[in-house]
């Protein structure tokens, strides 16, 4: 596979133009900065596509340089958001210069967002910029009779780019924690994960008295050139989230870092985006396969975006996931342009793909309506029926962002909804990478509806509310039978479902998930936060096995690191 997505990486290289960068991570400030920029000015200013994350430095960059010559009136808390964007991709500045007033030591911190980097005396011959990467946090819950929690992340990050021309990066982390007991239960199972990681083994502390911890090693990095100005390749291991939601149906960063390959093309009022990537099915009882390594599939995503108008985005989504035997990729993927369903018909229909289609509308410079709608499965004829059939597996998505509620106030509201069984499929094609959703987390067989409201009332200060409510169905044990029914929630099954026709969200054991978090975050220093966090979530069920309760308490610090979140 590596092999593979080399030789198709270096094909494409052969002409080179100027590069636009490595990624802004996902989760991170720049993203919520980002949004309020493209609701308030989207309508009057080019904006940079945001469906697809994360996002290249070069392009932000220039985003926030328009808008800090441009002449619109901003608060303090607006002009902070903009210079954080120019200070976190100084590199890609054209016109302005990002230093530090005192550098520490006179050599590090020369620039807020870089503890060191060195560059060429002649501007755009080389850059080098290293960070250390810190996330350290403890806490409580009131679950299990109390628990101790923690999580702690420590490493390096590297980035660089020659001539403008080839950008580079490299993170490598080293990781334990012991997690609220809803997801640290997730761990120990036959076909358990580590949420947001690939391979993990369990730790436990003799002096906090504990087994049920879980360690990692992390390691994301990839190489990005451009070619002809206008196709910009990426090649390496990293997560993806693609739409404009809090959730993706369409390709989220719930699951481990995956091997991709990446082409995005940007003309005009459009961007195209084609990427391969490898993906795993671990099973922790076995390996799964005859060399003793991971099951491995391959998923194949195209997405197509149109800015219509300045105020208007229309998108369309494909996607595959497959594997041949030996583990191997059928090059009938490779294919940059497609049709998936085409060839997969023409191929037998062997394999798992999805169709969808989405939208951005930005309003009265306040106010963004979104939303997905993704198609797995779908019969016409029994869908206009609406008799319930197993096969019609689709999910849908609809949001709405309000900016500057009052000033700096920003609110958030979505809904999703999966069907039963969406993402499901036998011969071990689920829409997951390590036994983690691809989409949503909460997988299929659910309706959610989140809110969020961000506030930040002061340029260092932010305070973050989130509640989500969730209707989900799970499993559950046939009594005349003994049989554990498929009621469609689980998507890594491959059993037939228990009923073919009659099936609906939240069927089987019936339950309610709420969640509500407050955390508010101090910034002393670019991106370095300390944070305090506390969250209550309940789950009940018509099950008492299902029931679980927990309130948590926690505190810590991170460093240029996004905060982990168990919102699920």
């Amino acid at each position: 596979m590596k092999k593979v997505l080399l030789l198709a990486a270096g094909i494409a290289a052969g002409v080179m133009g100027i590069a636009q960068g490595t990624y802004v991570p996902v989760g991170g400030d720049t993203y919520d900065y980002v949004d309020r920029l493209d609701v308030k000015y989207g309508r009057i200013l080019p904006m940079i596509h945001t469906g697809d994350k994360p996002f290249i430095r070069g392009e932000v960059a220039g985003m926030a340089e328009k808008m800090h010559f441009s002449n619109l009136k901003q608060n303090k808390v607006n002009e902070f958001q903009i210079q954080y964007l120019m200070d976190d991709n100084a590199e890609w500045l054209d016109s302005v210069t990002s230093k530090t007033r005192k550098p520490f030591l006179k050599k590090l911190y020369r620039e807020p967002a870089s503890f060191a980097h060195v560059s060429s005396k002649k501007k755009g011959l080389f850059d080098l910029r290293f960070n250390p990467v810190v996330d350290v946090h403890v806490g409580g819950e009131s679950a299990g009779g109390g628990r101790f929690n923690f999580y702690r992340s420590f490493g390096v990050e590297f980035r660089g780019n020659i001539k403008k021309v080839l950008s580079f990066y490299l993170q490598a982390t080293g990781g334990a924690e012991r997690a609220p007991s809803y997801a640290a239960d997730r761990a120990f199972t036959s076909q358990g994960y580590v949420y947001g990681f690939a391979y993990y083994k369990g730790y436990s502390s003799s002096i906090f008295k504990f087994k049920d911890g879980t360690n990692w090693f992390d390691a994301r990095g990839y190489v990005n050139i451009n070619v002809l100005n206008y196709l910009n390749i990426t090649f390496g291991r990293d997560k993806h989230f693609w739409g404009n939601g809090i959730r993706s149906l369409y390709l989220s960063d719930n699951s481990a870092p995956y091997l991709f390959l990446k082409y995005k093309l940007t003309f005009w009022r459009f961007e195209y985006v084609s990427m391969i990537t490898q993906l795993t099915n671990p099973d922790r009882t076995s390996y799964g396969s005859v060399d003793g390594t991971y099951l491995q599939k391959y998923g194949a995503f195209h997405h197509l975006n149109i800015k219509v108008t300045r105020w208007l985005d229309l998108g369309l989504f494909e996607g595959v996931i497959s594997r041949r035997s030996g583990n191997n990729l059928d090059p009938s993927y490779l294919n940059p342009i497609i049709f998936y369903r085409a060839v997969e018909h023409a191929l037998g229909s062997p394999d798992n793909v999805f169709i969808g289609a989405d939208f951005k509308a930005n309003a009265f410079n306040h106010m963004q309506l979104y939303g997905q709608l993704v198609l797995d499965e779908f019969n016409v004829k029994n869908m206009i029926k609406s008799n319930g059939w197993r096969g019609n597996k689709y999910g849908v998505q609809l949001g709405v962002k309000y900016i500057d509620i009052i000033p700096n106030l920003d609110g958030q509201f979505e809904f999703n909804a999966v069907r039963p069984f969406t993402y499901t499929h036998d011969g071990d094609l689920s829409y997951t990478n390590y036994n983690q959703p691809l989409g949503d987390p909460l997988g299929a067989n659910f309706a959610e509806f989140i809110t969020q409201l961000r506030y930040q009332p002061a340029p260092r200060w932010t305070l973050t509310l989130r509640n989500i409510e969730a209707r989900i169905g799970q499993d559950t044990t046939i009594t005349s039978t003994g049989v554990l029914a498929n009621y469609g929630g689980d998507i890594l099954r491959q059993d037939a479902a228990t009923k073919e026709f009659g099936n609906k969200i939240g069927q089987g054991a019936r339950g309610l998930i709420s969640y509500i978090n407050l955390r508010v975050s101090y910034q002393p220093w670019h991106n370095i936060y300390v944070d305090l966090e506390t969250f209550y979530r309940n789950k009940s069920s018509e099950q008492a096995a299902f029931r679980e309760s927990t309130f948590y308490f926690g505190v810590g610090v991170r460093m240029n690191l996004a905060q982990r979140k168990y919102d699920f």
